[in-house]
């Protein structure tokens, strides 16, 4: 769904379409859907989501424990409890307020590959349970 988010904004938009944002519960029953069809791939690994952050530019805006971004999201404090299906979610949401600011600020959207997601929600929720 990330890597597709730039696609499928312009689509929708062309076809007067508007733009959803997920609700928790319909982005669990999305899921779980996905669950019953075997779509998500082992646990990923907080370590490599950690590097993640950093690599795919996520720290050009957010920051960690205080450190990183120009944003006052600091990913580390946020109280939300992550859920697999909370953290696709935000994701989407926020996919679709990042394809408007690349597109002002000439930034590159970033790609994941499904391991990288699991890797870098695996380091969200890490950031919770360390909190």
């Amino acid at each position: 769904m990330w890597n597709k988010t730039p696609a499928m904004i312009k689509a929708m938009k062309a076809r007067g379409v508007p733009l959803p944002q997920l609700e928790p519960q319909e982005m669990a029953d999305i899921v779980a859907y996905l669950y019953s069809v075997r779509y998500f791939a082992e646990p990923g690994d907080s370590r490599k989501g950690e590097k993640l952050v950093t690599s795919k530019g996520c720290l050009s805006c957010h920051a960690v424990r205080g450190k990183g971004g120009k944003s006052a999201t600091d990913l580390a404090r946020s109280k939300r409890p992550l859920s697999p299906a909370a953290a696709v979610s935000v994701m989407w949401n926020h996919a679709l307020g990042m394809e408007e600011q690349t597109k002002t600020q000439k930034d590159t959207w970033p790609q994941f590959r499904p391991e990288d997601m699991a890797d870098l929600v695996a380091y969200l929720q890490a950031l919770r349970r360390s909190r």
